[in-house]
């Protein structure tokens, strides 16, 4: 018989070249012989699937849950503090050498793209379509439509009004006027209409008919000259169209606090009310002899047992409301108090687990989340707040510069288009270079720090080891660096009108210009201090000598020592 080659019995082959398949010795799921994954057997599908199917729910059960529970509405309020705040600054970024302008025209061009532009977002006539809010608050009420929803949804109208010159407005809406439904035939999913790339082309929104019912109205992406008829927002996923609430992990984990505390609350109130009762000590039919008759069948009489026991509380009833009573039982009777058990310790430790796994879920400390700080250190909550600050910045990132980004561009292209701001090569130039001229950066709130002090000397440092920017400092204290540098000139001139001390004014010399030349002069290190034979002069001594130039001989004669260190009194001892 021919021996297995070593292909073979590497692969588990017999000999004689007959296979066999190999017997497992190592697996995940310990090939499925563990207990507690044994059942555990979830469809695999795609993610628009599972939202697909859980988007109503999870909206309904996030909204419910933001709108009866405290705990989730600080939730709500704290993140929406930290990532959008009063609303993100803009601060217009053209790409200058793209655009060919020299760097002073584009700061020019930038100051006036800003100023317009917070004017027309601090009026609410001028941004929002429904005249009720600044854009500011728009970022707000988006972001809570998010942690909600999961997803932004708007619209870009043109309205003209009286008293506003731009017509770009922002009209937000709640992503429920966005129908959830199917038909893969017209590719719509959830309401999205794509293309075959998974793009979308079309959204189909619930919009009220005059009859006071709802009708479904197909809206274009964009319009023919590509500027976005709808807004859509959510979380950056793969071949989804629509987004799911960031509280749909944690739902169960908040029903379960909900009802831990309602049980735990139900106890406590029973705490408050005590039952008495009457338990006697007679035990078993021999007990009852000698205490009650015998009826005529020759068993215990129970009737009128119960019948004497009733007369005999008749005249001494138990009556807890009044104090400092006796109570005189019947024979054998214990009157005993009954208290419902309340937990312990452990209540705080179990919910504190519970609150944790919400608060990680939902994007936020559990510091932030409960107010509870007790426990927690310094170096704990900088570490907490640096982990939480990804999760801010992320969002911001992902979900309100998004929406700020489409706001800003469609109000410049109405800006430029009507001549209101000027750019070189006009509008069609503008068209051609748009990517470059709409770049924009948006400031939110300052990440929040456990010691000011401590994060201030940390950008110093970083600062003097050229390992940072002025930018990036004022980024992260929520501040623009280039308005920041425009104030400080701004109040160094008015000091200068009043004849007050400049309150920027340098505070080394090598900070201001030919400050290094003076230095050096200063320092006699230009060489204009030597001889001409090339020897420095001795420097010139005044004052009381150094005690370290001392002659060691002086220093074992105390009075020596003491003439050295008092001139006047080495005088008076001359003259004596």
């Amino acid at each position: 018989m021919k021996a297995p080659s070593f292909i073979s019995r590497l692969f588990g082959g017999a000999a004689g070249g007959a296979t066999r398949s190999a017997t497992p010795r190592a697996a995940y799921f310990h090939g499925e012989k563990n207990r507690f994954t044994f059942g555990w057997n979830p469809t695999l599908r795609d993610r628009q699937a599972d939202v697909q199917a859980s988007w109503e729910k999870a909206a309904a059960r996030a909204i419910s849950a933001i709108q009866n529970s405290g705990f989730m509405t600080g939730i709500v309020e704290v993140s929406s503090g930290a990532v959008v705040g009063a609303g993100l600054r803009m601060a217009s970024r053209p790409d200058a050498d793209s655009l060919g302008w020299k760097p002073e025209y584009a700061a020019k061009w930038s100051r006036k793209v800003e100023s317009r532009f917070r004017a027309w977002a601090k009026k609410p006539m001028a941004c929002d379509a429904a005249g009720q809010m600044t854009f500011g608050q728009q970022q707000q009420a988006a972001y809570a439509s998010y942690m909600a929803y999961g997803e932004i949804l708007g619209l870009l109208p043109m309205i003209k009004r009286r008293n506003t010159r731009s017509l770009t407005k922002v009209l937000l809406l709640p992503p429920t006027r966005l129908v959830n439904s199917t038909d893969m035939t017209s590719a719509m999913v959830q309401g999205v209409r794509v293309d075959e790339w998974g793009m979308p082309v079309g959204y189909r929104l619930r919009k009220r008919a005059p009859d006071g019912g709802w009708k479904e109205v197909d809206y274009a992406a964009a319009d023919a000259d590509g500027r976005p008829n709808i807004i859509h927002i959510k979380d950056p996923a793969i071949a989804t169209t629509r987004g799911i609430s960031p509280f749909a992990p944690v739902l169960k984990v908040h029903r379960q606090v909900d009802q831990y505390m309602d049980a735990n609350l139900t106890s406590a109130l029973i705490q408050t009310i005590f039952a008495a009762t009457v338990r006697t000590n007679i035990s078993g039919p021999a007990a009852f002899d000698g205490l009650i008759t015998q009826n005529e069948k020759g068993g215990p009489d129970l009737a009128g047992f119960a019948a004497s026991k009733g007369e005999w509380y008749d005249g001494a009833s138990i009556d807890l409301s009044q104090h400092g009573r006796i109570a005189h039982l019947f024979p054998g009777d214990e009157l005993e108090f009954t208290e419902a058990k309340q937990p312990g310790q452990q209540l705080d430790h179990f919910l504190g687990w519970l609150h944790r796994e919400i608060a990680r879920g939902a994007g936020v400390t559990y510091e932030n989340a409960t107010g509870d700080y007790r426990g927690a250190t310094y170096s704990s909550v900088r570490m907490a707040g640096a982990i939480e600050w990804l999760t801010v910045m992320r969002r911001r990132n992902n979900i309100i510069v998004p929406f700020c980004d489409a706001v800003f561009e469609w109000w410049l292209d109405e800006e430029i288009a009507t001549g209101r701001i000027e750019f070189p090569g006009g509008y069609e130039k503008f068209l051609e270079l748009k990517e470059f001229a709409v770049r924009a950066t948006w400031t939110g709130p300052a990440k929040p720090q456990a010691d000011d002090f401590k994060t201030a000397r940390a950008y110093q440092v970083r600062k003097e080891m050229q390992a940072t920017t002025l930018a990036e400092i004022a980024e992260e204290y929520g501040n623009d660096w280039d308005d920041d540098a425009r104030q400080r000139a701004a109040e160094n001139a008015l000091h200068d009108e009043l004849g007050l001390p400049r309150p920027w004014a340098p505070s080394d010399i090598l900070q201001v210009d030919g400050g290094q030349e003076v230095a050096l002069k200063d320092a006699g290190n230009d060489g204009s201090g030597e001889k001409k034979d090339g020897k420095r002069p001795e420097p010139k001594r005044s004052g009381p000598r150094n005690p370290a130039e001392k002659d060691p001989a002086d220093a074992t004669d105390p009075e020596k020592e003491l003439q050295a260190e008092d001139p006047e009194l080495e005088l008076q001892m001359e003259a004596g």
